[in-house]
């Protein structure tokens, strides 16, 4: 069985609060983004919605509240439809 190289989650309170301590990313003004991910990643969404594609055809939408891991080896595409602010942390 393929392992799913983007899982959504909602994110509890327990999570949300404990990821403010987490770098910080803002997307700005960019309405699309790209970037070739080669360690695992997991974000909580605090603003924003976008959908991130990648080359295995996974397409999730993301916004606030959510809770997500992208795998190692995903080439992603965000195509941002408001500002995204994310709390993020590379996993072990």
């Amino acid at each position: 069985m393929k392992k799913n190289m983007i899982e959504r989650y909602t994110a509890s309170v327990e999570q949300q609060s404990a990821c403010q301590s987490w770098e910080l990313w803002e997307s700005g003004d960019i309405s699309e983004f790209s970037y070739d991910y080669d360690q695992d990643v997991e974000f909580i969404v605090q603003q924003g919605t976008a959908v991130i594609h990648s080359q295995f055809k996974d397409s999730v939408i993301i916004s606030e509240g959510d809770r997500v891991i992208i795998r190692a080896g995903v080439s992603g595409r965000w195509d941002i439809q408001s500002a995204i602010i994310n709390r993020y942390a590379y996993l072990k």
